[in-house]
């Protein structure tokens, strides 16, 4: 991945609504001005989750997710995996890439509160022609690998394709899997 420098990371007011930002692309932040505010959403339930607002790069499917993600009973907690650097290394056609995935959610899969799932979340509504390479790297070897060290609790991934529908492509595939 390319490093960014950023000179000058101020660009609105602290006064008023930003009304400009820096340009995201499938590596990261650029260095792009762009004249358009990022999105966020209110997402309505916050009595288990600290999380109040998402900052989506889309304008309905993350934030629909998120929301949908909130709904369930099962659901304990996520994040928006924006500007935290959790990141995935993968390689297409010989380079190399890190791949960002969307959500990161703790959910209760049947071992009960003490023993969450980490459970990845991907919403694929475009496809684009890195989504199979960093899926396949994710679910096979990455999601073995953490599981096999053991220190970091359980982890499992989902790749969502209808976010309006997350709440039954959740519950489906945690049955199959019972990780």
């Amino acid at each position: 991945m390319k490093q960014v420098v950023i000179e000058n990371p101020v660009i609105n007011s602290p006064f008023d609504e930003p009304r400009r930002r820096f340009r995201f692309s499938d590596e990261g932040i650029t260095n792009e001005i762009v004249s358009e505010p990022r999105t966020s959403s209110y997402v309505t339930r916050a009595d288990r989750c600290h999380i109040s607002h998402v900052e989506a790069d889309t304008d309905s499917w993350e934030q629909k997710l998120a929301q949908t993600l909130e709904d369930m009973p099962e659901f304990f907690a996520y994040v928006k995996n924006q500007k935290l650097g959790f990141t995935i290394p993968y390689t297409l056609n010989g380079e190399e890439h890190n791949y960002y995935p969307d959500f990161m959610v703790r959910i209760d899969d049947g071992h009960g509160p003490d023993d969450l799932l980490n459970l990845i979340v991907e919403s694929t509504v475009e496809q684009k022609k890195d989504k199979q390479a960093k899926v396949s790297t994710a679910k096979t070897p990455w999601i073995p690998a953490v599981n096999n060290h053991g220190q970091f609790g359980r982890w499992s991934f989902l790749e969502n394709r209808d976010p309006w529908d997350a709440q039954n492509a959740t519950r489906n595939a945690l049955t199959k899997k019972k990780v």
